[in-house]
Parts: C-alpha cells; structure tokens; sequence
C-alpha cells in the first residue's frame, strides 16, 4: 500500500513537474487551452481574496495575523511552482526557449505565441494581485475605507434633511477629505460637520433641539437620548429607529458665541456647530 501511494504521488510530481503541461491538460485543444490558463493562474488569487474576504468577519478583528500569514504562504510559495509548471516569458520552464516556448510542441506556431503572452499576462495579474492583496490584509485594509459606502455618501442629505430654521447660513462647505477621518475603524464610521451663523442663544438652540414636534415632522424624523450640557454649551441626541434597529445616526449640537459678526440688520449672530456621526450596525466609537 505505502509503495502504491508513493507511486502515484510519484506519478504526480512528474506528471505536473515535465514540460508540456498545458497541452497535456487541455489535450491539445486550442479553444481549452487559454481557459486552463486562466483558472489556474487565477485560482490563487481568488484564494488570496478569500482569505481577505474572511478576515474581515469580527471574529478575527483580534487574531488578524492568522488570515495574514495565511496570504504570505501563498504569495510565498504559489507563483514560483505555477511558473516552472507553465513556464514563463523569456526563459522558458523546461525548453528555454522564447515566445510560446514549451507550447510549440502542443499547438501550432501561432497558438503557441498566443498562449505565451497569455500566460505572461496572467501572471503579471497574479503576482501583483497577490502581492497586493497580502499587503492590504496585513493593513487590515476595509473595502469602504476606499469606495466608502451608500450611507457615507448620503450623510450630506441626511444633515440637509434636519429641520434647521430658515435664518441659519451655512458657514462655507465641508471639508473634501471627511469621508476618510475614520478609516481606522473595521466598520464603517463617518463624521460631517457643517457650521452655521445662527441668530439663537445657547437656551433657543436647546430648546429648539428639544422640540419633538418639529423634528417629527422633518424629513430627518424624530431624536431622542437627548442630553444638553449647560456648561459647555453642546447638545447630543440619537435618530429615532424602528424596533430592532440598530442606532446607527447620532447628531451632537455646538453653540459657540460668536463676536464680531452679524447678520444685513446689524444684530449679532452666534455659531451652531452640526455634527452628524455614522456608525454601521451601531458600532462603538473607540
């Protein structure tokens, strides 16, 4: 039984390890060929992204380096074997010799030149892709960190949505680059800021942030959860979700007084500070 299983693992090697590879697995079929070529040289780095992909689940937020090693495993010892399996550009795994290289013996002289730049793009696209998507992992990198996500993008909406009162005037815009204040987080997190010359005393704005009836009636809906501090001036509160929802929008107020400014009719205006804050599925602001 050993000798049989130490033949057939035998016959393996030599089977994956001599020249002609990919003739022998497509059979000589030039329509299978160049699909061969691209499962095989895609396969690992549609594992790589796997891993990644898995890595993101919470339950290796603290064991990060697992699915970490795993990818430099693969980006390790993958690309090498797969390139004295099928060859490379230039050299040539077993005959040495350019263009389709060991292809020539399967497939005619244009095929072959054919396969071989194939391959040779392929394997741009898995060595980089690898080497790419290890390093990503090793950052703990998050997809919405770079393409941010539908509720990100709508937060400017969502602040245009709250009942602020008509005499507020926006002060400039916000800054290009809040999307990406909070990419440090493993969910998505986002802040927007938006500030406002405002014709209110600190009492108005809280009363105003404490007047259910106006906010149930806006587009942004009800908050509650509201907590003002006197001493500093600023106002928190949450969005109202349905049952079983979780929290996901919270909204805080800062009155600032503001001197030297006023609005046509010479009467002074104090600056409100808006803060809406995302956190996905209600995650914790750490």
């Amino acid at each position: 039984m050993t000798t049989t299983t130490t033949d057939k693992r035998a016959g393996l090697v030599h089977y994956l390890t001599q020249p002609g590879l990919l003739g022998r697995l497509s059979r000589g079929n030039p329509k299978l060929a160049p699909w061969i070529l691209i499962g095989v040289h895609l396969l690992p780095l549609a594992i790589v992204v796997l891993i990644w992909s898995i890595g993101l689940a919470p339950a290796f937020d603290s064991i990060h380096w697992i699915p970490a090693i795993l990818a430099t495993v693969i980006a390790v010892t993958i690309p090498l074997p797969m390139m004295f399996a099928f060859g490379f550009w230039g050299v040539g795994a077993a005959s040495g010799r350019d263009g389709g290289d060991q292809f020539d013996d399967d497939f005619t002289p244009l095929v072959a030149f054919g396969l071989g730049w194939l391959r040779w793009l392929l394997q741009l696209i898995m060595i980089g892709g690898i080497i790419l998507a290890t390093i990503l992992i090793w950052m703990d990198f998050r997809p919405w960190h770079l393409l941010s996500t539908a509720e990100i993008d709508a937060m400017p909406e969502e602040l245009a949505s709250m009942p602020l009162p008509e005499d507020w005037e926006r002060v400039g815009e916000p800054s290009d680059d809040w999307k990406n204040d909070h990419t440090a987080y493993r969910s998505p997190h986002a802040q927007l800021e938006e500030s406002f010359y405002a014709p209110v005393t600190y009492g108005e704005m809280k009363a105003w942030v404490n007047d259910s009836t106006v906010w149930e009636r806006s587009e942004f809906g009800p908050i509650d959860a509201i907590e003002c501090d006197d001493s500093l001036q600023w106002c928190d509160a949450e969005r109202v979700v349905q049952p079983g929802e979780p929290r996901e929008y919270t909204v805080t107020f800062k009155w600032n007084d503001t001197s030297g400014v006023t609005d046509s009719s010479g009467h002074p205006l104090k600056t409100v500070r808006v803060e809406l804050s995302y956190a996905e599925n209600g995650g914790p602001w750490k």
